[in-house]
């Protein structure tokens, strides 16, 4: 009877382990892969660290020391979400829109693989490492991350996301590098098929979702990839191309502002929740552009003197100090140049502002070179007046690929014009201050009247003050803070 009653107790043990050890249906997992736009290129502010959802979680694929992250490890999704030190990303707001939309018993995972600069093949599962040889040691140190093998560190950290949830969807962001490559799509669908093949999975259950790269009508240096990435259903039946209309880029023609990758986020979460039959979901993030302040420099900052202004680094311009009126020659560039190039890698952000909107194609370049003719970052106007570059994301796109600004040495600052054109230049100047977040001390009380509010991540909330409907709290209203009681 004891032998009888140990075998018995221990098949009911073996069917309670194997019962615990099953996957959780309402635990949806998403697998994230792409070069920087997936990575994060843009500042991590705050409001995204801000009440993310405990049912959005990460499961990290890399070791992270800050914040302390262990690969294969669940987490509750505060960004960083790929590596320590990378930046927002359309994760971010994907998650926390996917689970607003779905029944509170639901959490929503991300298993993120993303390499900034990656060429797609290089996210393929038959990638051969010793391909990257001779690639610059900042692409090979991110490779390294996943030990030169990115494809199979997804799979790996898929398969132990497999062991408690569900996977849902497979979210794409790549392209840059690939700009103008006709087989991409055919690229991507190998990608997708092995996928799904390693992990056992039907199509039918995970739809591909690929995102668009900064457009040309935002001044997307890579703006023509988007009639490529459009083709993919054609390949992929379940695939569906995600929207970058409209989305704002911080500068460099490559990378979305943090406002940009916010709304592309909820982008990737309304076309997923879509393929659910979820029509019509809430989303709390509106796609109007934020609220910027004006910025301004202040004690500590590095100010580029208009004394030391030069009309003429390329072709004969002309420059007006009283006024700050620089008039280029034709195809010019007029700035600052450096027999000995200044460090500017200590400072946060490069305020680039005009007295009004360009209209002579206006561009803002930085270069880390001696000579005039290396390439550059270039910041397009766009019609615009202001550019604020992120420092420690400051990008030139190189004819061998795109690749980081050396801002510990900057040999020149300036304007580039088609020339004849006067260009009222406010100020040139490097801050560690955020520009976007330049607003006085909070208000208890304001005049009532017409003006449009803001809340403290940039969504216009309300068109007047005061407001029936506003939540306590701190808003914005003409530059300033006010509290609403």
């Amino acid at each position: 009877m004891k032998f009888v009653r140990t075998i018995i107790t221990a098949a009911v043990m073996a069917t309670s382990m194997t019962a615990i050890a099953q996957p959780d249906p309402d635990f949806h997992i998403y697998l994230c892969l792409g070069q920087s736009n997936m990575e994060g290129n843009a500042a991590v502010e705050p409001v995204d660290r801000a009440d993310v959802p405990d049912r959005f979680l990460l499961l990290p694929t890399v070791d992270f020391t800050s914040p302390a992250r262990t690969k294969g490890e669940w987490c509750k999704a505060v960004p960083p979400l790929v590596r320590q030190n990378t930046g927002l990303t359309p994760m971010d707001y994907f998650g926390r829109t996917m689970v607003a939309n779905l029944p509170e018993n639901v959490r929503v995972g991300v298993v993120p693989v993303a390499i900034g600069g990656a060429n797609i093949d290089h996210l393929d599962k038959d990638f051969d490492p010793a391909s990257i040889a001779n690639e610059a040691d900042w692409y090979k140190s991110f490779m390294a991350a996943y030990d030169n093998e990115p494809y199979r560190r997804l799979v790996e950290c898929a398969r132990v996301a497999q062991r408690q949830g569900v996977i849902k969807g497979i979210l794409l962001h790549q392209g840059e590098t690939n700009n103008g490559n006709q087989a991409w799509p055919e690229k991507v669908k190998k990608i997708y098929t092995d996928l799904l093949a390693d992990l056992g999975l039907e199509a039918d259950d995970v739809p591909l979702l690929a995102g668009e790269v900064v457009t040309s009508e935002q001044g997307g240096v890579c703006g023509g990839m988007n009639a490529i990435i459009n083709r993919l259903p054609e390949v992929v039946p379940t695939a569906r191309v995600v929207s970058a209309a409209n989305l704002p880029q911080k500068g460099d023609g490559l990378h979305f502002t943090a406002h940009g990758y916010r709304v592309l986020g909820c982008r990737y979460a309304v076309a997923m929740l879509a393929t659910m039959g979820i029509d019509d979901p809430d989303v709390e993030y509106s796609e109007e552009i934020p609220f910027v302040p004006q910025p301004n420099p202040s004690e500590g900052d590095y100010v580029f003197d208009f004394e030391s202004f030069n009309p003429a680094i390329w072709e004969k311009g002309t420059f007006d100090k009283a006024t700050r009126t620089f008039t280029a020659g034709k195809y010019g560039f007029g700035g600052w140049e450096f027999t000995v190039p200044i460090d500017l890698s200590g400072y946060r952000y490069l305020v680039a502002e005009l007295e009004e909107d360009e209209s002579n194609g206006v561009s803002f370049r930085v270069f880390d070179t001696a000579s005039y003719w290396e390439k550059s970052y270039e910041g397009n106007f766009n019609g615009g007046k202001l550019i604020v570059a992120e420092l420690n994301g400051m990008m030139k796109n190189l004819d061998s690929g795109i690749v980081p600004l050396n801002t510990a040495k900057v040999y020149r600052v300036g304007f580039w014009a088609y020339g004849g054109k006067p260009i009222r230049i406010k100020h040139v100047f490097a801050t560690n201050s955020d520009p976007y977040s330049g607003v006085s001390d909070v208000m208890a009380d304001a005049e009532c009247g017409r003006s449009e509010i803001y809340s403290l991540s940039g969504s216009k909330v309300a068109d007047m003050w005061p407001c029936d409907y506003l939540s306590p709290g701190i808003y914005i209203m003409n530059g300033k803070k006010v509290l609403c009681k």
